[in-house]
């Protein structure tokens, strides 16, 4: 008995030590293939990324993870698990902003998570578009199965909305003839329309509020568009870095405040200025210079002059002197870095060639129906003028908080003149003008329905056509009676306003009886026949030409416009502008905000 359990206990030891044997020799098999696949496997491929957290999910886990936020284990396919919660959608919830708050936007395996993402949701067909009360279910974590790892899929193109990018750059452009906002950032940014999603639209509008529909956009707008490319909405998160003590020491002028002002201004003047890329200028000499645009920005002006503005002053002297003597249209100009926007603006326009430049002060007069005297810190007409006229101008304007700003009403009717209104930073493009509202009274040219409408404003009581006896002979069998086209009592004295033509001896008559009579039967002038009126009845009124400034400055940098008219006030106290010219749109929309209703005496 004590043999054969010895032998019993022999042959159980020799075969313990033989499975022994082959699990430490699968082991190490299985070890040695695990290296092997480690180092053949590329880096970025693998699941479980650095620093990614991972969880070891077991079924016995499972009840305890469903009690927590909706979330539980599932599985995706025959190699993965997730770790999922689902949730449903609320007011003013956003995709990413849910990815971001669970902490997925920083994860390594982004994009295999938007992937089991679409996956799990099929009818999320849009990432961009969720609603209130859809269930929504988000991955938030994968794991392999049986620790085994997995091979991240390719990733897929990933476009996350803009609105999740902080402190976005913006870019000015400048409307051409034909543009539509779709189209100017798709070839912008190099993007196509299905990138372009909902959420960069509402950045664009909140860029430009003062454009009511992005539909709706015109040559010589001033657009701000938020920067757009497939390499930045790819990522995740973007933010300005902070540059270094020595970068900061190489900053521009004024940092690099003034530099980015300069292309705003340039681009509502309407030139083209190259802020980013290399520019090439060849030299005669053989060889060629290349300018990184960043430090060296060229303006591209559009009477064909090239502008090389260098805003750390790196630029040696040699080298510019080798640009310049090869090309007669390129400027430089080396900006200090004490000089403000003003004195930047001073040197770079000097550079331009523009046809000619009024400097601060210095005014421009057009002389017409309405006399326009205009100052500005600079008026720049770029070309010579083609025929009559002074040809296109532009008004540039410095402004800050403190400095009102021109009347919409006044930059549209310039505009209309061809003169350009800028008002940096304030600038905005012309406002369509609205005149629902506006009362325009139209004069008749007829002389009697024009003193009725006189007498009617001025509140005058009247009688019209009335007999009046001027003579009855006490003795004798004969009397004279007149009949008046407008009666009336002024300062207590009988009047009479005739457009008959009674005769220098009737009226001779009348006056010898003590009646005022204002005869105008041959007045063909409306403006003169209601000068006579309001005179005649003793209204007070002004009939000298009436200045008006375009703003609240001083006139240094002013447009001051002088319209000829009468200006008297009706019995409600209205101030009433009675001219015979038929003023514009623009000039009635200012006139009416100041405060007159006009009265159109103008001839048809």
């Amino acid at each position: 008995m004590t043999l054969l359990r010895l032998n019993r206990y022999d042959n159980f030891n020799s075969k313990l030590n033989g499975e022994k044997l082959i699990y430490w020799s699968r082991a190490s098999i299985f070890f040695l293939i695990s290296l092997l696949m480690a180092l053949l496997l590329p880096r970025e491929q693998a699941l479980s990324a650095e620093g990614e957290d991972t969880y070891s999910i077991s079924l016995a886990q499972t009840a305890e993870i469903d009690q927590e936020k909706n979330r539980e284990v599932r599985e995706i396919d025959k190699n993965r698990k997730a770790l999922i919660e689902t949730y449903t959608v609320k007011k003013g919830d956003h995709l990413w902003h849910l990815f971001r708050k669970r902490g997925i936007l920083e994860k390594k395996n982004l994009y295999e998570l938007i992937d089991v993402l679409k996956r799990l949701n099929p009818s999320l067909q849009n990432l961009d578009l969720i609603y209130p009360g859809q269930r929504i279910v988000i991955p938030l974590t994968l794991t392999p199965v049986g620790g085994l790892p997995l091979l991240a899929p390719k990733p897929s193109v990933v476009t996350i909305p803009v609105e999740t990018l902080k402190d976005i750059d913006l870019e000015n452009y400048m409307v051409k003839s034909g543009d539509s906002l779709i189209k100017v950032v798709k070839e912008r940014f190099g993007v196509s329309e299905e990138e372009i999603s909902g959420q960069y639209l509402g950045m664009l509008r909140k860029a430009n509020p003062s454009i009511e529909n992005l539909n709706r956009i015109y040559p010589g707008q001033l657009v701000k568009l938020p920067v757009f490319s497939a390499q930045m909405v790819r990522a995740p998160i973007q933010r300005k870095r902070t540059p270094t003590p020595q970068e900061q020491e190489r900053l521009p002028i004024k940092g690099s405040v003034v530099a980015q002002q300069l292309t705003e201004i340039f681009s509502l003047i309407g030139e083209e200025w190259a802020t980013t890329g290399e520019h090439y200028i060849p030299l005669k000499s053989g060889g060629q210079v290349n300018l990184k645009a960043d430090s060296f920005p060229v303006l591209n002006v559009s009477n064909g002059n090239r502008v090389i503005v260098d805003l750390y002053r790196d630029l040696p002297e040699k080298m510019a002197q080798a640009i310049t003597s090869s090309w007669d249209n390129y400027k430089i100009v080396q900006l200090k870095k004490e000089d403000d926007l003003r004195q930047a603006l001073d040197r770079v326009l000097a550079a331009c060639g523009y046809y000619r430049i009024y400097k601060q002060g210095e005014p421009l007069d057009l002389v017409g129906d309405i006399r326009i005297r205009m100052t500005a810190d600079w008026i720049i007409q770029p070309l010579p003028s083609q025929g009559e006229g002074i040809g296109r101008m532009i008004l540039l304007t410095l402004t800050d908080s403190r400095t009102a700003g021109m009347s919409p009403e006044i930059k549209s009717f310039l505009e209309t003149l061809h003169l350009k209104v800028i008002e940096y930073p304030s600038s905005e493009p012309p406002k369509p003008l609205v005149l629902e509202g506006l009362e325009v009274l139209e004069a008749s040219q007829k002389g009697s329905e024009l003193s009725e409408m006189v007498l009617n404003l001025t509140g005058k009581t009247f009688s019209k056509n009335v007999e009046i006896p001027v003579y009855h002979g006490q003795k004798t069998q004969f009397s004279l009676v007149v009949k008046a086209d407008f009666f009336l009592y002024v300062d207590g004295r009988e009047s009479i306003i005739d457009h008959s033509g009674m005769g220098e001896e009737t009226i001779s008559l009348l006056r010898d009886q003590g009646l005022q009579v204002l005869s105008i039967h041959s007045e063909k002038d409306p403006y003169l026949t209601v000068s006579r009126i309001l005179e005649f009845v003793g209204v007070k009124f002004d009939s000298n030409p009436h200045p008006f400034m375009a703003s609240s400055r001083g006139e240094s940098r002013n447009v001051k416009m002088t319209i000829p008219g009468i200006v008297f006030q009706d019995s409600h106290g209205q101030n009433i502008f009675a001219s015979h010219l038929n003023l514009p749109d623009e000039i009635v929309g200012f006139l009416y905000k100041k405060g007159y209703k006009i009265l159109n005496l103008g001839l048809s």
